[in-house]
């Protein structure tokens, strides 16, 4: 539509719709915002994902220190160890109620540390162990060490970096490489 400007007689045109520019300016505030959401979905599963490691984390702990508390005696002769690099035995020795005491709480923890090691090693990516117990007379105490490799997320971008250093101090920079750690001490 036409229309005249009063003063001057000219006729100017209304201007209708958006410009190029305009439209230019709202794909780009359009693109940022969704690129922002992308990125916050991705950090959600990393998050999402370091919980779930951290839960599984803790019902392993569990499992073994109630292990542990049965068999007392068998934590006091400390064979609730686990070395680290320890892998399941292929057979547990049988469990003889004749035995001896110390033969019984042997062969039960044999059979724990057994248990314990397959669960790890399921439930974990590359899971490993490693478990030193600390009997006295004030305080049973039990050190675990879940460790993992976690090859799906950039070690550099991992929300788990604290995990990388919540490893045993006593391992070698090999064993640590790559890995994720966490560290549970429990008193029996």
């Amino acid at each position: 539509m036409s229309a005249r400007h009063p003063e001057r007689g000219v006729r100017t045109t209304r201007q209708r719709g958006t410009g190029l520019i305009e439209v230019l300016v709202a794909i780009a505030v359009m693109s940022f915002g969704l690129l922002a959401m992308a990125r916050l979905g991705a950090s959600a599963l990393l998050h999402q994902k370091a919980a779930q490691m951290r839960l599984t984390g803790v019902s392993l702990a569990q499992y073994y220190v109630e292990r542990a508390r049965l068999n007392v005696y068998g934590f006091d002769l400390g064979a609730y160890d686990i070395a680290f690099g320890a892998t399941p035995a292929g057979s547990v020795p049988g469990l003889n109620a004749d035995a001896p005491d110390t033969d019984a709480a042997r062969n039960v923890a044999a059979a724990d540390r057994q248990a314990f090691l397959q669960l790890v090693a399921k439930a974990l990516p590359e899971g490993a162990a490693e478990v030193v117990s600390r009997p006295s007379a004030q305080a049973r105490e039990l050190d675990i060490w879940l460790l993992w490799r976690d090859t799906s997320i950039d070690p550099a971008n991992s929300l788990d970096g604290a995990a990388r250093h919540a490893c045993n101090k006593d391992l070698s920079e090999s064993d640590r490489d790559g890995r994720s750690c966490m560290h549970f001490r429990v008193g029996l």
